[in-house]
């Protein structure tokens, strides 16, 4: 080192020492930022390796899963899924059931529907008039149009000559006589006030006036007035529906009315022409000079 006459350093040897100081300061505190990071570090570490040792420590603890453990897992857990879908079907299908189970319920209540607004209409059409000849094409309707009649008959009770009357034939052609005395079988059943309902229906064959499918008698109490006689369905249809049941209800009752009805108006429409006629006659003015 050099050195002044005097003893002490020079001016260039003064900046080397401050700049090897200030270096020096440098390193030192970089070696302490260095130490600190490893004592920070290494408790770090410490902390971790009392944590693994707890771990170690607890029962059943584990670190990590061996391989065989982890497919257990997994084996597990898709066992597990696979009773949850299984789960999900059956309730899907329970509820897909009863979507089912309540379509068809709609689907009931729909036909019930209809088949009450047909009674409706049926029966509001039998009562709209009082002309005889009217209702009977009413009744005729009713019998092809709901229930599918092909032929039939519709007979008046002659209480005098114990028989019955023809007042409308329908597909029966020249089959079913004017007069028909009610000897035996559904016929005579029906005379008496039973209803008389073929089933199962037999086969299509020649027509029995006296054994028709079903015979229905009109009824105004417990008195019969007329019969419907039904020999031959649509050929579409192969047995009575409980439609046609309900039906058969609505003629022995409204319909027996609405014809008896509707006759015994005709019957006083023509007996009041014939006194109107007679009364008529009686105050016509008489001819002068007689």
């Amino acid at each position: 080192m050099n050195r002044s006459r005097e003893g002490s350093p020079r001016g260039g040897e003064r900046d080397d020492l401050s700049a090897r100081g200030e270096e020096l300061r440098n390193m030192f505190s970089r070696a302490r930022a260095f130490t600190e990071e490893l004592l920070r570090e290494n408790e770090r570490l410490r902390f971790r390796v009392a944590g693994l040792e707890r771990e170690l420590d607890q029962p059943g603890g584990k670190t990590s899963s061996s391989p065989s453990e982890s497919v257990k897992e997994l084996t597990e857990r898709l066992h597990t899924l696979e009773k949850e879908r299984d789960d999900l079907l059956a309730r899907f299908r329970q509820v897909e059931a009863m979507n089912r189970s309540v379509a068809a319920r709609y689907e009931e209540i729909e036909a019930q529907n209809n088949h009450l607004a047909n009674l409706y209409v049926a029966s509001y059409q039998l009562h709209a008039t009082l002309n005889f000849a009217e209702v009977l094409d009413t009744v005729r309707e009713i019998l092809i149009n709901l229930i599918g009649a092909e032929g039939f008959a519709i007979f008046w009770v002659d209480e005098r000559g114990g028989r019955l009357r023809r007042e409308l034939s329908q597909g029966m052609g020249t089959s079913v006589p004017e007069k028909v005395r009610p000897e035996d079988g559904p016929l005579k059943d029906a005379f008496q006030g039973q209803s008389y309902y073929a089933d199962p229906l037999p086969e299509r064959a020649g027509v029995d006036i006296a054994h028709p499918i079903a015979c229905i008698p009109l009824k105004i109490g417990t008195r019969v007035i007329g019969l419907v006689a039904l020999y031959r369905l649509l050929q579409q249809k192969d047995r009575f529906e409980p439609l046609d049941f309900e039906l058969f209800t609505l003629l022995a009752g409204h319909a027996a009315t609405a014809l008896f009805s509707s006759k015994l108006y005709q019957r006083s429409e023509k007996k009041l022409s014939e006194l109107q006629g007679f009364l008529d006659l009686l105050t016509a003015p008489s001819p002068q000079g007689t």
